[in-house]
C-alpha cells in the first residue's frame, strides 16, 4: 500500500476531499536526487492536490488523515498508461514493415497511428477501470 497523509478540506455524505502535499514521499526515497517526480514537485513549489476518497468512517474538516492506494493497482495502471501505446506503435510499425513491405514513411505513419490507437484504447479502458474500487484511493485512518 502506498500511503500519503493529508488534511480533510470537505466532507460529503459518501465522499471526503483530502488535500495532500507530495513532499512527504520524496523525503524517505533513496533516489530523490535523480528523480523526476521530485523535480516536478520543486517546480510546483510542493503544490497540493485534492483527492476525492470514499468516506468509510466519520471525519471532519481539518482532520489529518492517511490515505492509500494498493501498489498492484498503481503498477497495473502505470503499465496500462505507458506500455499500451508503445506496444501498439511497435506492432503496427512492425506489421507495416515486415508483412506489407511499406517504405519508411509508411512505417513511420503506421507507428504514429498505432501510438494514437494505443492512447484511445487506454482512454476507453481507463474509463471502465474508473468504476473499479481497487483503483481508487482509500481512507485508511485518522491521525492524531
Amino acid at each position: 500500500m502506498i500511503l500519503e497523509t493529508g488534511k480533510v478540506v470537505a466532507v460529503g455524505d459518501h465522499e471526503v476531499w483530502v488535500r495532500t502535499i507530495r513532499e512527504s514521499v520524496c523525503q524517505s526515497c533513496s533516489a530523490r536526487k535523480g528523480c523526476g517526480s521530485r523535480l516536478l514537485n520543486q517546480m510546483s513549489n510542493g503544490a497540493s492536490t485534492q483527492i476525492k476518497v470514499a468516506k468509510t468512517f466519520d471525519v471532519e474538516v481539518g482532520d489529518e488523515v492517511e490515505i492509500g492506494v494498493a501498489e498492484q493497482a498503481l503498477l497495473n495502471a502505470s503499465l496500462l498508461v505507458y506500455l499500451t501505446p508503445l506496444v501498439a506503435m511497435m506492432i503496427l510499425a512492425g506489421v507495416s514493415r515486415s508483412l506489407l513491405h511499406w517504405p519508411d514513411l509508411g512505417v513511420a505513419l503506421a507507428g504514429l497511428s498505432g501510438l494514437g490507437l494505443g492512447f484511445v484504447f487506454v482512454k476507453i479502458l481507463s474509463s471502465r477501470l474508473s468504476c473499479n474500487p481497487t483503483y481508487h484511493p482509500q481512507l485508511l485512518r485518522k491521525l492524531c
